[in-house]
């Protein structure tokens, strides 16, 4: 017998995609306290610290129905993924078991897990999601690996013929990376209730040990720096088992379309598409000294690429560098890319050239005492707008709206003559726009001393999540440049106001919010 060596092709590298769920405020159910912050405590988690990005935004609260978790898996999910990336979808919530009975007998069990809007206390089955069909579903997206984590509070799941159970951790071998995978964890057996609450804050005790897992490496069993899917599922059965005194034991396995790969985790990942995912992160959050150091590596590791170069361009915005933002995104324009491949549009990107060159005078304007009292109102109509306040957001305050609200102004004028009121917004993606704020006789005449107007309604979409900035501007005069400025649409840079007395008289203040 001759033994011939056998080399495996390499595995071609996919992306990393994390995409999560989580219900606190069900309508008819009882109320949680941290599902969801376990999903967006472990989707930042994995964008930190492992290098994944998260394409859609997490189904949070009263985005969560069922008619929305069926879109996320059929068309977004579908459409977003390629053949060899890599999936985590996660899931906390309530969950509900069906004992099956025919005769007297129990024939079977049918898991659920229950979307925001689900009718209660009297069970509604066909308002639940079952999981069977779920992971038929989901085990048929195109990606190379799939783990689905599944955190119920409240209650275990019957899993059925779906998960074929383990009960070891499988160790890193190079072929497995290269098999199909399809794998499950869910944080507590059908009869056991999985806890709320745990020794983390703000997190589950299996989300929490998830987290923790990921953040100081202590899912990575063997040490070598990298943690599959089966190892994750032992190490996150062990510890909850032990931290519950068995009271809640995590189960894990596969289920349909697996063909024994794994998932592999790296926690060395500094590959360009890890920093990148990290920066981006970072500036989502308000995390600013973090997301400057980040992007200085990403500049140097590739300075030209239009990733870089557009989160080059946020950081100018963000220090107020607005000429080195300008020749940034000439820099963009120059680059043949494909559209998507940065959150401005190709098109956004031309329109910023004109803007960019008309604007900087007034961008440039520092922050100084303002002389209007400003309110923020926030509300999901014109019924329901009330006052926010601001809260940290990262290193900033800022104001936190919620996706697809309506957003308004409040302005009084406490100053002893009329002021005239500009704005320009930021919006979350880096485009920055003059935006008409008031009716227009207020602009055309000004805010009379003591009055008090409210701006129009703006419509907040939940497309550009992030952080944005509307910056609002006062004069003693009238300033016509401001109101019949030229439109960026023509693309043909003109030259910027240059009244020397004009700028100086300019008043701004800033507020940030976050979506």
């Amino acid at each position: 017998m001759i033994l011939e060596a056998v080399e495996f092709e390499p595995v071609k590298q996919g992306r990393s995609l994390v995409v999560t769920i989580g219900i606190n405020e069900y309508v008819h159910w009882q109320k949680l306290k941290n599902a969801v912050q376990d999903a967006i405590g472990l989707q930042q988690i994995l964008i930190d610290k492992v290098g994944f990005s998260a394409p859609i935004p997490p189904l949070i609260n009263e985005a969560a129905t069922k008619v929305a978790i069926a879109s996320l898996i059929e068309d977004q999910l579908r459409e977003e993924l390629q053949e060899d990336d890599n999936l985590v979808l996660f899931f906390a919530g309530h969950g509900h078991t069906r004992a099956d009975k025919v005769g007297g007998k129990v024939v079977g069990e049918t898991g659920f897990i229950v979307p925001v809007e689900a009718r209660g206390p009297k069970e509604y089955w066909s308002d639940y999601i079952q999981i069977d069909p779920l992971l038929q579903s989901i085990s048929r997206l195109p990606a190379r690996h799939i783990l689905v984590i599944l955190d119920s509070c409240h209650s275990g799941f019957a899993l059925g013929e779906a998960m074929k159970s383990f009960r070891d951790a499988v160790p890193y071998e190079k072929y497995l990376s290269s098999q199909i995978s399809r794998k499950v964890i869910t944080s507590a057996r059908r009869e056991q209730l999985a806890r709320d609450g745990g020794p983390i804050p703000g997190h589950s005790l299996f989300t929490g040990t998830l987290v923790d897992g990921f953040k100081w490496g202590k899912a990575d069993l063997d040490g070598n720096g990298l943690i599959t899917s089966s190892e994750l599922g032992l190490f996150i059965q062990q510890q909850v088992a032990q931290a519950s005194q068995s009271n809640q034991t995590p189960d894990f396995g596969s289920f349909y379309l697996d063909d024994r790969g794994e998932m592999v985790i790296s926690l060395r990942n500094q590959s360009f598409d890890a920093l990148k995912a990290r920066a981006f992160s970072a500036l989502q959050r308000g995390e600013f000294t973090t997301f400057k150091e980040l992007v200085n590596e990403i500049v140097l590791l590739k300075p030209s690429s239009p990733e870089a170069l557009y989160l080059e361009y946020r950081l100018m915005i963000f220090e107020g560098d607005f000429e080195r933002a300008n020749v940034v995104i000439d820099m963009l324009n120059s680059l043949h890319f494909t559209e998507g491949t940065i959150p401005l549009s190709r098109n956004e990107l031309w329109e910023l050239t004109a803007i960019l060159s008309y604007w900087t005078p007034i961008l440039k304007i520092p922050e100084s005492e303002f002389g209007l009292n400003l309110t923020v109102l926030v509300g999901k109509d014109t019924e329901s707008l009330k006052p926010i306040e601001q809260q940290t957001i990262g290193e900033i305050q800022g104001y936190y709206i919620e996706n697809n609200a309506l957003l308004q102004i409040g302005l009084n004028n406490s100053n002893n003559i009329p002021i005239y009121i500009y704005a320009i917004r930021i919006d979350p993606s880096g485009f920055i726009e003059p935006i008409i704020l008031l009716k227009p006789d207020i602009i055309l005449n000004g805010l009379i001393p003591g009055g008090t107007e409210f701006s129009h309604l703006f419509f907040i979409p939940d497309q550009k999540i992030g952080i944005g900035e509307i910056r609002l501007f006062t004069s003693p005069q009238r300033l016509d440049w401001f109101m019949f400025h030229p439109e960026a649409l023509a693309k043909v840079p003109l030259p910027p106001p240059s009244n020397i007395a004009e700028l100086e008289n300019i008043r701004r203040k800033s507020f940030l919010y976050t979506i």
